[in-house]
């Protein structure tokens, strides 16, 4: 897989909502020379990237989850709970007629 350009995309975001590198500093709490190291390097940690995402309100890994050539995981308990559901539902109809039923009597 090739290498994910994360650092530019930070960078691109921060140009785009004119942030500066001494802001996202302030905004992570951590010194200035801190967040030029993070630039100069080539990977970032997830939870670095998820403290950025929250301060510049931009969805990082969704941008990366694109990129990935992967189909979206199956979602196997929303259809157990679907199931459950229709169950639940052909219970409460069962029970209406009953109700019903007994009302008629």
């Amino acid at each position: 897989m090739e290498q994910l350009a994360i650092i530019a995309m930070v960078r691109r975001e921060m140009n785009r909502k004119n942030i500066s590198g001494a802001e996202l500093a302030r905004a992570l709490k951590v010194n200035p020379s801190s967040v030029m190291g993070m630039f100069g390097r080539s990977t970032l940690q997830v939870q670095r990237l998820a403290e950025i995402s929250e301060f510049l309100r931009y969805n990082f890994f969704r941008e990366i989850a694109q990129k990935l050539p992967f189909a979206e995981p199956e979602y196997t308990e929303a259809a157990g709970l679907q199931n459950r559901v229709k169950e639940l539902e052909f219970e409460v109809s069962i029970l209406r007629q009953t109700i019903r039923d007994l009302a008629g009597k």
